[in-house]
């Protein structure tokens, strides 16, 4: 083979590498916020560089776990419907880290 298709077939593998990675994060959020096995991650806040407070929704509860390097904790559960704790609870960081 020649330098040139050497050259063309990198750039068609690149292009099609890139495109994949780009479908991959382009379609990932539209699989459903629940998943398919009803877990959702209502919201988050960050205690520090790698811990964090979660409240998660799982089989009609929503639940509070603590995330550490070293496990996830069962911090508390409540069974009040995720419909309203998703109206007033903050999406995602809001900044609490020390």
């Amino acid at each position: 083979m020649d330098p040139i298709r050497y050259f063309v077939a990198l750039i068609l593998v690149g292009a099609l590498l890139g495109a994949s990675i780009w479908a991959l994060k382009r379609f990932r959020g539209q699989l459903g916020a629940t998943g398919s096995r009803g877990v959702a991650i209502v919201s988050y806040t960050n205690l520090g560089t790698r811990e964090k407070l979660a409240v998660v929704t799982f089989g009609g509860k929503t639940l509070l776990l603590g995330v550490t390097p070293g496990g996830i904790s069962l911090l508390a559960t409540d069974s009040v419907a995720p419909d309203s704790v998703e109206a007033s609870a903050p999406r995602g960081d809001t900044g609490g880290a020390a």
